[in-house]
């Protein structure tokens, strides 16, 4: 393991890789897009030339070669799954990607002190990369709809024990009545809510570093509340996921990793 690296896997607009270089960390980039990749090459540069940043075009895949890729319009969204790259009707295209097998990559840019990883719906492959050797102390990843239970359990499995679920809307930990309420308020007095939470309960600043919507926020042991077992991440995702499930024509827009 090597304490000084971070691996950023969907740099996306570099918003995450950007707080990790300021922290001091070398970082490797993964982001599949060719679109976004041309755009973070000129915005790092520097730490490019410097070595503190390698930035991989690739995508994670099962097997190492090249895939159909689709490209959405809101970037964010980008994925090998069209369904999440189309959502809402946005505007996508195909392209051909070069992709890589996980394992591959740690092999050759070395195990990490904290991976991220947030690649629309495919953050699965990157575990299953992985063997409890090469898994980082500490991983962060989007919890999924369709397997946020078995990509808890696979995590157990890779040997990690202590879980914290954060919702990316107000960085802090969900708590059971004040999500419901979320849910059930109006969607101004919801927004209000989440807003609070965020202020009072999130982690919107370490040191002089503001977290702008939409980044993945702290990481480690700067993440908010306390470390859970399994089982306890098992039961809130549950909770959580239902909710979700209950109420999705509210369009609150909450995430969870």
């Amino acid at each position: 393991m090597q304490p000084q690296l971070i691996y950023d896997v969907g740099v996306n607009d570099g918003t995450d890789t950007s707080y990790y270089l300021s922290r001091g960390f070398r970082v490797v980039g993964i982001e599949c897009s060719p679109v976004m990749v041309e755009e973070l090459r000129d915005r790092f540069k520097d730490e490019i030339a410097a070595g503190r940043l390698v930035l991989l075009n690739v995508g994670v895949a099962s097997h190492s070669g090249e895939m159909e890729f689709w490209m959405s319009d809101r970037h964010e969204w980008s994925s090998f799954d069209r369904e999440i790259a189309s959502r809402n009707g946005t505007p996508h295209r195909a392209v051909m990607v070069q992709t890589r097998h996980f394992s591959e990559i740690l092999a050759e840019q070395g195990v990490p002190y904290f991976c991220k990883i947030d690649i629309e719906g495919h953050d699965r492959l990157c575990l299953e990369g992985m063997t409890k050797d090469t898994a980082p102390p500490y991983i962060s990843i989007e919890l999924n709809h369709r397997s946020g239970d078995k990509d808890i359990e696979l995590l157990r499995d890779l040997g990690y024990q202590r879980f914290k679920i954060v919702s990316q809307v107000t960085l802090a930990q969900p708590n059971k009545l004040i999500t419901t309420l979320g849910y059930a308020l109006p969607i101004r007095w919801a927004r209000l809510l989440q807003r609070r939470v965020r202020s009072t309960f999130g982690v919107e600043r370490v040191g002089s570093w503001n977290f702008k919507f939409g980044s993945s926020g702290a990481f480690a042991e700067d993440t908010p509340g306390k470390w859970h077992d399994v089982k306890w991440a098992l039961q809130r995702w549950k909770f959580l996921h239902d909710l979700d499930s209950r109420y999705s024509a509210k369009g609150l827009g909450d995430w969870f990793d």
